[in-house]
């Protein structure tokens, strides 16, 4: 953080499933500033909000997040409805 350049990432979540995705989870490997149509789960671990449903070859890109330093985000998991 101390130094660290701050910068902004839009999470752009593709779906590639004959499903719809309720939520995703995912771990950001960074530390935060602030973020947006992001749910804290816990330490590093956030979940996409009830209303951004993925449907089946769709993609959402509301959530976002200003991060110090370098960030390459991760799924952690992923629940259908």
């Amino acid at each position: 953080e101390n130094g660290s350049p701050v910068k902004q990432y839009k999470l752009v979540i593709e779906n590639g499933s004959s499903s719809q995705v309720c939520s995703v989870n995912v771990k950001l490997n960074a530390a935060l500033k602030d973020k947006w149509n992001l749910d804290e789960l816990s330490s590093d671990l956030y979940r996409t909000p009830s209303w951004m449903t993925i449907p089946p070859g769709g993609t959402a890109d509301q959530a976002g997040y200003v991060a110090y330093g370098d960030s390459v985000p991760t799924v952690a998991a992923v629940q259908n409805c």
